[in-house]
């Protein structure tokens, strides 16, 4: 198992000195992450077999109590930053995410105690929890992985001087822009001072159809008037419509304004947002690493959940291809024991 480990680490390490904007390297990092749980739990004294090869009670009493606890305390986490959300920012379906994720967690621990400890002798709801449980856990082991991975992403150092710097639009309201995409601003000006205002700081976002101005040009005027930023250090890219496009049509600026000079550039955008902004960044060939600025602490939760469900979706054959493995395993359980 050591040696599992071990290379599980250096397969991290290499993915992750080679390029850091792969979804592969959160996976890889909660792989190694489930390896160090496993060996912890082997060596845990009161989870050992005795003398008779019987686990302690006391280790059963952990393994089966632990797992509806903790669902339970999370659950109760989740629904109280839903509230939160819903009061400061508004009864928006997307503020619901994080409750739904909860929600999710109370069905699961109430299913897991209703089949473990009512001693239901009926295998097909223990085959058919089986398969949730798989389910769930698939889906829990990629959200933690890529909340770690995203962590370490965020608070990973740059180590070249960008050329340019792109801040992408986050929506206006109206012409102004609010406080998300000010933070994104005003990060991005901390970057611009401590490059000693050499770079370009390129405004990334077009107009939506309840805007009345684009983002870009919102964005500009914010920079010149609040932090004093000269017209000709501002390039505006006002067409796209998502990060996607963000990331297109910025490089596409960059290559025009540099002549054909290689450059290097960063991107700045919520802390919450840097690993999947990153992964549009790689696909769109742009060489830049990303920058987070700092996002109010109840909005992060719920914000990070709707940008997990947008790396599913990025992925989605894949993960629709382990579901099905998965289904697919678990239907033979069905035909072999029912």
């Amino acid at each position: 198992m050591l040696l599992t480990l071990s290379i599980f680490i250096i397969i991290f390490f290499i993915f992750y000195l080679t390029e850091k904007r792969r979804f592969l390297n959160a996976v890889i990092l909660g792989l190694i992450g489930i390896f160090i749980i496993r060996a912890l739990i082997i060596h845990y004294p009161l989870l050992l077999p005795n003398d008779q090869g019987i686990i302690s009670e006391m280790g059963i009493f952990i393994i089966l109590g632990s797992f509806p606890s903790i669902m339970f305390i999370l659950s109760i986490a989740m629904f109280f930053n839903s509230k939160v959300l819903l009061e400061k920012e508004g009864r928006k379906f997307h503020n619901l995410m994080l409750a739904i994720l909860g929600l999710s967690f109370v069905i699961m621990m109430i299913w897991y105690v209703f089949v473990i400890f009512i001693q239901i002798e009926n295998v097909f709801w223990h085959i058919l929890f089986f398969y949730a449980f798989l389910i769930f856990g698939y889906t829990m082991f990629l959200y933690t992985s890529v909340l770690a991975y995203s962590t370490l992403y965020h608070f990973t150092p740059i180590r070249y001087e960008p050329n340019y710097i792109i801040v992408l639009g986050s929506g206006l309201i109206g012409d102004r822009v609010p406080p998300l995409l000010a933070s994104r601003l005003d990060e991005a000006v901390k970057q611009y001072i401590k490059y000693e205002k050499k770079p370009f700081i390129i405004v990334s976002g077009g107009q939506g159809n309840d805007e009345k101005v684009s983002e870009a040009f919102a964005m500009k005027q914010y920079l010149i008037e609040v932090h004093h930023i000269p017209t000709d250090k501002i390039l505006i890219e006002d067409r796209s419509a998502n990060t996607e496009q963000n990331m297109i049509f910025s490089k596409q600026i960059m290559d025009h304004h540099s002549h054909g000079v290689n450059y290097r550039s960063i991107f700045v955008t919520n802390n919450f947002h840097v690993f999947r902004a990153s992964i549009y960044a790689r696909k769109a060939a742009l060489d830049a690493e990303g920058i987070g600025s700092k996002t109010a602490f109840y909005y992060v939760p719920n914000a990070f959940t709707r940008e997990f469900i947008g790396l599913l979706v990025m992925y989605k054959w894949t993960h629709v291809t382990v579901f099905l493995i998965i289904t697919l395993f678990v239907g033979l359980l069905l035909r072999a024991y029912v």
